[in-house]
């Protein structure tokens, strides 16, 4: 059966994402439960996982690509199974969030960025998952290094964790 990969609502606030990065690509295999795509909300960053295991057949959405809940973002399933059409619910979703009204932001007060022990490397954004950046903050370890050092285009917690400069 086709597994059909949707923007989850995350909270009653939460109508749109932005899709940040594809960890897999067309005609990739991939297991249940393992990490497809990361998405990013205005407060978090989160990865979203394969409902089954399979070959994702097809990808219905470009990384920065701002999204609704509910977006069809993958198809998973097997290599033979005919693609079910989702663009007209999708476009359907587009739609209506393009019609609906801005959202009002309560003003607020700037918010100050503390040190980090990771420096951050100008003009070189490095991909990493939420749980690697958490754990190179711990350890101190610069993610750009690691990156230059083990040549990855994501890095993962256990790449930070058998990292050795």
């Amino acid at each position: 059966m086709m597994a059909k990969v949707k923007v989850p609502k995350l909270t009653e606030n939460t109508d749109e994402v932005t899709l940040t990065a594809w960890f897999k690509k067309e005609g990739d295999a991939i297991g249940k439960g393992e990490a497809l795509v990361e998405m990013t909300t205005d407060k978090a960053v989160f990865e979203v996982e394969s409902p089954c295991a399979g070959v994702v057949r097809k990808i219905l959405a470009r990384e920065k690509s701002v999204l609704p809940t509910g977006y069809v973002v993958a198809l998973i399933g097997s290599a033979t199974e005919p693609l079910p059409d989702v663009s007209a619910a999708n476009a359907k979703l587009l739609e209506k969030k393009r019609d609906a009204p801005p959202a009002v932001k309560p003003e607020s007060k700037p918010v100050v960025a503390a040190a980090s022990p990771v420096p951050a490397q100008a003009g070189s954004a490095v991909r990493a998952t939420p749980a690697a950046r958490r754990l190179a903050r711990e350890k101190g370890v610069d993610l750009a290094k690691l990156r230059d050092d083990i040549k990855v285009d994501v890095i993962t917690e256990e790449m930070v964790r058998q990292w050795n400069p």
